[in-house]
């Protein structure tokens, strides 16, 4: 029970966290606008003036990097809890996230496409498949051994 408590607020914290910089920093996203409109706020929500070099890097690439590592943990919650799950976790967020990125080539679909966003993507993931494989799984083998 500790530990789903623990994976789930590996999912949760992390897109709060990302949420609440994106209604504070971020007034001109998607994301921000729906939230506006569902919650019956004006368009305009507010802005902490993220054109400076760590407001930027937090918006643009941080907050990336907080789904991404969310979604490992999210996908391997869902999937199971094996050492093989782990790395099904991680290859299938590592593809969708990639995708993610990809179909913002299309002129139809909102987004800028960056490289520097796979690649913070995916070490987010890595990271995230890392701390499963070495908190969960390791701790979780030794708890059945015994």
């Amino acid at each position: 029970m500790k530990k789903r408590i623990s994976i789930l607020a590996n999912i949760i914290i992390p897109l709060m966290v990302g949420a609440a910089f994106y209604l504070a920093a971020s007034p001109d996203v998607i994301f921000v606008k729906t939230v506006g409109l569902f919650w019956g706020m004006p368009e305009y929500i507010g802005h902490v003036g993220a054109e400076g070099g760590c407001l930027q890097l937090m918006r643009y690439y941080m907050l990336d990097a907080l789904w991404a590592y969310a979604l490992v943990f999210a996908l391997y919650f869902v999937i199971g809890n094996n050492a093989a799950r782990v790395k099904m976790a991680f290859l299938i967020a590592i593809c969708f996230s990639t995708f993610m990125e990809v179909i913002q080539l299309i002129p139809t679909i909102p987004g800028i496409f960056d490289y520097l966003d796979i690649l913070v993507e995916a070490l987010a993931e890595a990271v995230a498949a890392f701390i499963i494989k070495i908190h969960y799984e390791e701790a979780w083998n030794i708890c059945e051994t015994k």
